[in-house]
């Protein structure tokens, strides 16, 4: 008898590129620049449940959180990172692209007793 375990298929892998800084081109568009994507595994799951909805509305049927330690990341992500999710990765970029293939961004890093919750939007 196979006894599958739930908590297996938690951990998914994803890329993640932080937002360095944001400069004004000649014709006043806004362009962003990133950091090089780094490799990090995370329980990823798609968002859902009233406080989601209430945060976020319809667009969270396109969206996923993660759960992860406030003590080991405290600080390392914000809003506007890019993200690599759904076995998205960043192996045909380089410095003058990073972030350009990635398919979800993050916009809410929110800090909650001991872990922060991260939530992911398509893009």
């Amino acid at each position: 008898m196979i006894i599958n375990n739930i908590f297996e298929n938690w951990n998914k892998d994803c890329y993640i590129a932080s937002l360095i800084e944001t400069v004004e081109d000649e014709n006043g568009n806004e362009i962003n620049y990133y950091s090089k994507p780094k490799f990090y595994t995370f329980n990823i799951q798609q968002a859902s449940g009233k406080t989601d909805v209430a945060l976020y509305g319809e667009k969270v049927s396109k969206m996923y959180k993660a759960v992860i330690s406030l003590f080991e990341y405290k600080g390392v992500f914000k809003e506007g990172d890019k993200a690599y999710l759904e076995g998205v990765t960043p192996k045909s970029e380089n410095i003058k692209t990073y972030g350009s293939s990635a398919n979800y961004k993050i916009v809410s890093a929110r800090p909650q007793n001991t872990v922060i919750v991260l939530y992911f939007e398509k893009i």
